[in-house]
C-alpha cells in the first residue's frame, strides 16, 4: 500500500514535484537521466514534472545542454520570504517600545490576498485594549493596516482590489463608495498615515503608518489601536508622530533610504 493510499488527503503528483524539486537542494542542476534515476521514478513522470515546473517558472532549462536549474520565481520566493521575516523580528523592539510608552496595543501587517494579515503584535498594559494574534486577517479597505498598502499603490491595482474583493460594509463608518475610497486613499498618501475610525470595528480606532524596503517602497504597516474613547482627537495629534518615528526606525533597519522623517506629517 502506497503512502496515498494510507493518506486520502494526499496529492500523489504533487508530492512527487516536491520531491523533484528537494533534489535541487542538493545539486545546482540536473539532467533528466539522473533525475529519474536519483529518485527511482518513471521518465515520462519526471518529463512531465519538469516541464510543468519549467512553465511555471520555478525551474529553467539550459537548452544547450537539457540540464534544469531553479528558476526566478523560486528567487523571488524565497526574497519575499526572507523580507517578511526579518520585518518580523526587526520590528519588535520599536513595538516594544511604542507599546510601553502608549499603553496600547500594537502590530505590524502586510497585505494578502485583499486582506491586512498580521505577523507581529505586541499587547498594550490598558486593562481594556485590543487582542490580536499573528495571522489575524482583516478586510484591507477598512483597516488602518490596509488602506495605508492601498493607499500607495496605483490607480489601477486600487480599482481591480475594489472590483475583486469588493469594499462590503462592517460597520456604519466604512467607507463603501469607490470615490469616496479613492478620495481616503489620496489623503493618506499625502498625510503619511490612516486612521481606522471604526470602519472596522464599532467602539475600536486605529492609527497606522507605511513600512518601507530597501527600495523605499512602503511593504507594510504599523499600527496601534485602542478603544475609541481613548483615542480622542488630541490623543490622535499626539500619537501620530510616534507611530511614524516607530514607522521609520523599523524602515531604517530593513535598509530603505527612507520614506517619511521621523518629524514629518501631523495629525490633522
Amino acid at each position: 500500500m502506497t503512502e496515498a493510499d494510507r493518506d486520502p488527503y494526499l496529492i500523489g503528483s504533487l508530492r512527487k514535484g516536491l520531491e523533484v524539486i528537494d533534489c535541487f537542494a542538493q545539486r545546482e542542476s540536473w539532467s533528466l537521466t539522473e533525475l529519474t534515476g536519483h529518485l527511482g521514478l518513471n521518465k515520462a513522470t519526471v518529463f512531465r514534472i519538469l516541464h510543468t515546473l519549467q512553465e511555471s517558472g520555478y525551474l529553467a532549462k539550459d537548452e544547450d545542454t537539457g540540464r534544469y536549474r531553479l528558476g526566478m520565481r523560486f528567487y523571488s520566493l524565497g526574497t519575499t520570504a526572507v523580507r517578511h521575516e526579518q520585518l518580523k523580528w526587526q520590528a519588535l523592539p520599536p513595538l516594544m517600545d511604542l507599546a510601553e510608552s502608549t499603553g496600547e496595543t500594537v502590530y505590524v501587517g502586510i497585505l494578502y490576498e485583499g486582506d491586512a494579515v498580521c505577523v507581529q503584535i505586541v499587547d498594550g498594559t490598558e486593562l481594556v485594549r485590543m487582542h490580536s494574534f499573528v495571522g489575524k486577517r482583516s478586510p484591507a479597505h477598512a483597516s488602518a493596516l490596509g488602506k495605508v498598502l492601498l493607499a500607495h499603490m496605483p490607480d489601477a491595482e486600487v480599482d481591480a482590489y475594489a472590483a475583486t474583493y469588493g469594499l462590503k460594509r462592517l460597520t456604519d463608518n466604512t467607507i463603501t463608495d469607490p470615490a469616496r475610497f479613492r478620495e481616503e486613499l489620496r489623503r493618506i498618501r499625502e498625510q503619511g498615515y490612516a486612521l481606522d475610525a471604526e470602519e472596522m470595528t464599532p467602539g475600536l480606532r486605529c492609527i497606522g503608518a507605511p513600512i518601507t524596503d530597501h527600495t523605499g517602497r512602503p511593504f507594510a504597516t504599523i499600527s496601534l489601536s485602542a478603544p475609541a474613547d481613548r483615542m480622542t482627537p488630541e490623543r490622535i495629534v499626539a500619537l501620530v508622530p510616534r507611530i511614524k518615528a516607530a514607522a521609520f526606525d523599523i524602515s531604517r533597519m530593513l535598509g530603505s533610504p527612507g520614506l517619511h522623517r521621523r518629524t514629518s506629517g501631523s495629525a490633522a
